[in-house]
């Protein structure tokens, strides 16, 4: 399930327009392929096409955010990306004996502040196609890295105006972590990713070099030859890595799309790649086709569930796109673009989104919808996780070979929990809907059997939503055949609503009944009655560690109930 399908690799000519429907609605609006990214920064904030962009006018772009993109490096003199002298990034590159180098940033870049060559001539000489830093064609000779950044956080001519096929993140910096690419492995197709795939060095290096959000559109093969079908969503060595350094690491979101299927029908069940499918990861699946916009889960999209049964992917978001290319040089100052199709573009899309989430908090928009410095914290990746799936909106429609069908409820294992839209959870001054988070570390969570509350005040009219997420331990690395549980740490979501009827997270899946399998949980009531809701978390079983963190997050017309107060018992 390579994300470097042949299918992804366009020319830069734009082809001729064709129409989509608007997003979650029935009514068509012609809309050019060369709009897709265009579409992208209206969407993921509004829901609309061409809607507003209330995160943008209130400031947040991505500034102050590190975004590291792991394929096949970065045409870093495409105007998306170049400095106004043209200075190449710093590179950093390594020693066979020392590994991967990192003490090479420059944080006043305005895009690329670090330049990893992670299959350099330096730490694998003699190797078949290393890279070589001095040769311009070594800086992605291949081009899917460049369109991968420039879906993140590309940005064109004044920094952070809008220009066309700017990213939803043009204020986010990058770290740009060039794996290379030979083709033809057995795992990833990025040699310096490692076959078997060695993935804690390369999150180590980003974590380092200031990266807290990162992107990967591969899948891993598992040692499988490119002319056999690939394992797909088990609990991989590597799913297990990922999962590890994040339960050390928990302030790095990691974000991973689904892959692709070559046919137009439906794919069967569990075909979505590793490691994406791991626990702690934010996998994206993809919307859009030639024939249909972010209300249609896309034609290509691969599908869950995890071969444990866990609600995968996550989110889907935009995998048609519009923006910055390579032209396979970095001395000709291009602007090049190019419309592609694939899972490829939804990860660093949906990871661009996280960057203006995770501002939202660093900046201290939090709790007040105004900056203020003061208020401003550190988010975990499970907050960041959690709040983008609290802005969720189901997609309505599933690509087929004849057009579209209706797509499945959410949860689903062809969407998650659908498209995110960030103005329906980023909350600001004079919005009906409200936001309330907590963040809780591990050294203050829940201990086996506990359980923490906290009472709110409803008003009907808006949808109510309740997410939980926390951040697993790794589980047991299993085969396609082993579909053992990888829940180790169990915590419960329940909302008691007005009336004393009580609902537990994902319960559409297990009518009555607490969740047992995903670390993530959501309660969604679209026509909540005015009144007190009572939202408790419950650690119902911890297989590691005296106690277990999580991030809740509250969204709907709500304020705090009389005397509310976060209740342990």
């Amino acid at each position: 399930m390579s994300a470097l399908s042949d299918s992804e690799r366009f020319s830069n000519r734009l082809p001729s327009a064709f129409s989509l429907p608007a997003v979650f609605a029935v009514a068509l609006i012609a809309i050019s392929p060369a709009l897709a990214n265009e579409t992208s920064w209206h969407s993921l904030q509004s829901g609309s096409p061409f809607g507003p962009t209330p995160i943008h006018d209130h400031g947040i772009h991505g500034e102050g955010q590190v975004i590291a993109i792991l394929d096949t490096g970065l045409d870093y003199d495409n105007c998306y990306f170049a400095e106004p002298d043209g200075s190449r990034p710093p590179v950093n590159t390594g020693t066979p004996q020392g590994g991967l180098a990192d003490a090479n940033v420059d944080p006043s870049r305005r895009k690329v502040i670090a330049y990893d060559f992670d299959y350099s001539c330096d730490q694998y000489p003699g190797a078949t196609g290393c890279d070589d830093p001095s040769n311009p064609k070594a800086w992605d000779n291949q081009g899917h890295g460049t369109h991968a950044a420039a879906a993140a956080a590309g940005d064109k001519g004044t920094p952070i105006v809008h220009d066309a096929y700017d990213a939803i993140a043009p204020g986010a910096k990058l770290v740009i972590q060039d794996a290379g690419y030979i083709g033809g492995d057995n795992c990833s197709q990025r040699p310096g990713i490692g076959c078997p795939v060695n993935l804690t060095p390369l999150l180590t290096q980003a974590y380092r070099q200031g990266a807290r959000i990162h992107s990967n559109s591969w899948g891993d093969r598992q040692g499988v030859s490119a002319f056999l079908p690939p394992p797909t969503a088990n609990y991989s060595a590597s799913a297990r890595e990922v999962d590890a350094f994040v339960w050390t690491h928990p302030d790095m979101l990691i974000v991973f799309n689904t892959g692709n299927t070559s046919t137009t029908d439906i794919p069967p069940a569990s075909t979505l790649s590793a490691p994406g499918c791991a626990k702690n990861v934010l996998q994206t699946g993809g919307t859009r086709t030639q024939t249909a916009s972010d209300d249609t889960i896309s034609v290509f999209t691969l599908l869950g569930p995890s071969r444990d049964g866990r609600i995968k992917p996550d989110l889907v978001g935009p995998a048609m796109v519009t923006a910055g290319d390579s032209d396979l040089d970095v001395r000709t100052g291009h602007c090049d673009i190019s419309p592609q199709p694939g899972t490829s573009w939804s990860a660093p899309t949906i990871a661009g989104a996280a960057a203006l989430v995770r501002q939202y908090f660093t900046d201290g928009y939090y709790p007040s919808g105004m900056e203020t410095p003061s208020d401003g914290f550190v988010p975990s990746a499970a907050l960041l996780k959690a709040t983008l799936i609290a802005a969720a909106r189901p997609v309505p429609y599933r690509g087929v070979a004849a057009g579209a069908t209706s797509a499945l409820p959410v949860p689903s294992n062809e969407q998650g929990w659908g498209f995110p839209v960030l103005g329906d959870v980023l909350w600001f001054p004079g919005e009906n809907r409200r936001i309330h988070v907590a963040d809780v570390a591990d050294a203050s969570g829940l201990a086996g059997g506990e359980s923490a509350s906290i009472r709110v005040s409803v008003s009907a009219g808006t949808p109510f939503k309740a997410v939980l997420v926390w951040t697993d331990p790794p589980g047991v690395v299993r085969t396609t055949a082993d579909t053992t549980p990888e829940l180790v740490n169990d915590l419960d979501l329940r909302v008691t609503t007005s009336s004393g009827a009580g609902l537990w997270g994902n319960e559409s899946l297990h009518p009555g009944q607490p969740d047992r399998l995903n670390n993530v949980e959501v309660v969604s009531i679209a026509a909540p009655a005015s009144g007190i809701f009572t939202i408790s978390v419950t650690a119902s079983h911890l297989g590691l560690g005296p106690r277990q963190g999580y991030a809740l997050v509250l969204t709907g017309d709500i304020a705090p109930a009389p005397r509310t107060r976060a209740v342990r018992h």
